[in-house]
């Protein structure tokens, strides 16, 4: 079950978000990786989605859009 996304989503959420988008759609580059590696790549990608999510912001898109937008962006990658 899917669980609807809060805005603004917390940390947690994001690099939970990074870790299973790199699992279910890379999953070579996933399993190359080390436990410590993949947390520091889901680190950054969580980062980069809410700098970007926040510049959005700031800029006039609506809070709901802007997440969606940055986590597509950063994390997803489409």
């Amino acid at each position: 079950m899917v669980r609807p996304m809060n805005y603004p989503p917390n940390h947690g959420d994001l690099v939970d978000k990074a870790l299973t988008n790199l699992k279910e759609n890379k999953p070579n580059k996933y399993r190359a990786m080390t436990i410590p590696t993949r947390n520091q790549y889901a680190e950054s990608a969580a980062k980069r989605a809410e700098r970007f999510a926040k510049i959005l912001i700031s800029q006039g898109m609506f809070e709901s859009d802007a997440w969606n937008m940055a986590i597509r962006q950063e994390i997803l990658g489409t």
